[in-house]
């Protein structure tokens, strides 16, 4: 799927430019990981599976992915167009 808008501006500059300076080191391995699978996924229905990732819908429609105890990879699919939109990290607490 294609990443079409992204909120964090840290986590624009990874996406876009490989650029980790904005990041916490310790969570650019497990961003990464789950960056590819969000751009190799071909439909929603693929993140219902990710245990190891505490994957699950939010109320909104949106998803989240765990990243550490708090911080969340959120995020908006659109399987008709193939789309991930407004890409977060969001610290829970």
């Amino acid at each position: 799927m294609k990443i079409v808008s992204i909120r964090h501006k840290g986590l624009a500059r990874f996406v876009e430019r490989n650029d980790i300076s904005r990041l916490d080191q310790r969570l650019i391995n497990k961003l990464r990981m789950q960056i590819t699978f969000l751009e190799a996924m071909e439909h929603s229905d693929e993140c219902r599976n990710l245990l190891f990732w505490k994957a699950h819908q939010l109320s909104d429609d949106r998803w989240s992915f765990h990243v550490t105890a708090n911080w969340r990879l959120t995020f908006e699919v659109d399987d008709a167009m193939r789309e991930i939109r407004i890409l977060d990290l969001e610290d829970y607490h």
